[in-house]
Formats: C-alpha cells, sequence, structure tokens
C-alpha cells in the first residue's frame, strides 16, 4: 500500500501557516502518522510535527518514547526570552491527537490517541473506524499527548490502540476530528463523496461547502488516503 492523496485546509485557509495539523509517513516502511494540534495551546503546530516526524522514525509508543518527543519540542525554545505570558502559555504546555499506522503481514496495526480517526473501507462500504466509531463521540474532551511529561500519564497507562485485517483491496482513510465527525455523521453518503475525490481542488470544495452548510466545523481539516 501507499498513499494515493494527502490534503489539508485549514481553519483560516488564506494562512497555510496557521495550520496546525501534521503528516509523515513512509510508504517504503510502512508507516503513517496524522496529528491534529490543540489551537488552544502554546505551539501546536510544532508539537504535532514533532509526533508524526517520532512515529514514522520509530512507531511504537512508551516512555523513553514519549520523553525524547518532548525533550526535542523544549529545545526550540528558550523560556526565559519569552514575555511573560507566552512563558505561562509554554508551562501550561503543547497538546495534540496522534493517529499512527504500521502496516504488517497480518494487516494494519494502529495507535489511535485523541479523536483523529483511521477509516477501514473497502469500496461500497466501511468495514471499521478507530478510536471513533459514533459522531457524538467528537462532542468530548479526548485525551491529547502533552508536552507536559506527567500530563499523559493516563496515555502511557492504557491501551489505545487495535489491529484490522487487509482483505481484499481496502483503503484506509485517515482523517482529523472537523472532517471525522462530518463523515459518521451520514456515513453511506459521504464516504461515497471522499472516494470519488481526486484533487486538492475537489477536497478544498467539499470542506469549503460542507462549513458554509454548517455540517462541518470550521477547523484545520487534513485526509491521507492509503490504498
Amino acid at each position: 500500500m501507499r498513499v494515493l492523496h494527502r490534503w489539508t485546509v485549514g481553519k483560516e485557509g488564506a494562512e497555510p501557516r496557521l495550520n496546525e495539523d501534521a503528516v509523515k509517513y513512509s510508504n517504503v516502511n510502512g508507516v503513517y502518522a496524522v496529528s491534529d494540534g490543540a489551537s488552544e495551546s502554546f505551539a501546536s503546530r510544532r508539537w504535532a510535527r514533532i509526533l508524526v516526524t517520532r512515529y514514522v522514525q520509530q512507531p511504537a509508543i512508551d516512555e523513553t518514547w514519549l520523553a525524547h518527543a518532548i525533550d526535542i519540542y523544549h529545545s526550540a525554545f528558550t523560556r526565559a526570552t519569552m514575555s511573560w505570558s507566552a512563558q505561562a502559555a509554554f508551562d501550561r504546555g503543547s497538546f495534540a491527537t496522534l493517529l499512527g499506522l504500521k502496516l504488517d503481514p497480518q494487516g494494519v496495526s494502529i495507535l489511535g490517541i485523541g479523536d483523529s480517526l483511521a477509516v477501514l473501507d473497502d469500496g461500497s462500504e466501511i468495514q471499521a473506524t478507530f478510536p471513533y466509531s459514533e459522531p457524538d463521540q467528537f462532542r468530548a474532551n479526548p485525551l491529547l499527548l502533552s508536552t507536559i511529561y506527567n500530563s499523559n500519564s493516563a496515555i502511557i497507562n492504557a491501551d489505545f490502540t487495535t489491529h484490522w485485517s487487509l482483505e481484499g483491496t481496502p483503503k484506509l482513510f485517515c482523517m482529523t476530528d472537523a472532517i471525522g465527525a462530518w463523515l459518521l455523521g451520514n456515513r453511506p453518503e459521504r464516504m461515497a463523496r471522499l472516494r470519488a475525490l481526486q484533487t486538492r481542488t475537489e477536497f478544498v470544495a467539499l470542506v469549503e461547502d460542507a462549513r458554509a452548510n454548517g455540517v462541518m466545523r470550521r477547523d484545520d481539516t487534513t485526509l491521507l488516503v492509503i490504498g
């Protein structure tokens, strides 16, 4: 399998540098990662990029993995030179989701921390979704990976993984929460629309139309298609 499409639309379309979603992958190693930085936290775009890069380099999270990612994040800042308000924001930490996929001989192993969504599709219907299966689940505050080490204990001590077998010629759709909640709100019709997408222009039009109609939240919106 390989990446077929990789598209993103920022919540502010004219300011792509403000897009806090991140994607990284290696077709050769069969590893794929998507992260959505929390907008209300400090420098979450940087944190999201660190997480996806680390996952593609080493697709197995443990305490050592996370500590190294946090060290990389902290090394990018000099707290003493920040304004007091920036220091306060920095001290509260940065937060982000992490959706990671690793292909193996039996199928695909999936890590799902937060509300980014993986979808297994056989071309005619959705076979599975993870970590959410209902649109209402997106209304709750998800657990997120934090740059404050002690804030991650509930994640380190829990299992956020699943495994799917890949029979036939399925595709994997990986997406951030705005489009994930939209999809699960009307699976048959909306999955058909995602299957039909061929260009970024079509993806942007779909997102902008859904936002204008009030059926998709205005947020950074990313879709990665693997097949």
